[in-house]
């Protein structure tokens, strides 16, 4: 279980604890990768890491500026 990642602008998005890896715009089909590749063997999925600049950031390029009031 998890309450908000407070990521949507990377689309469904998965954290790897301990390790700490974010992976961004996740489908169904790159669950089992993610499992067999990181979770098992110890080797992050690159394609779908989301940039350490990007995670929680406020410039993110992917995050859509605010509209101010």
């Amino acid at each position: 279980m998890s309450g908000c990642l407070d990521q949507c602008e990377h689309g469904p998005t998965v954290v790897v604890y301990p390790d700490g890896v974010w992976y961004g715009r996740v489908t169904a089909a790159d669950v089992e990768e993610i499992i067999e590749s990181h979770i098992v063997n110890g080797r992050p999925v690159e394609r779908l890491m989301l940039p350490e600049e990007c995670i929680n950031a406020s410039s993110c390029p992917h995050r859509s500026p605010k509209p101010e009031r």
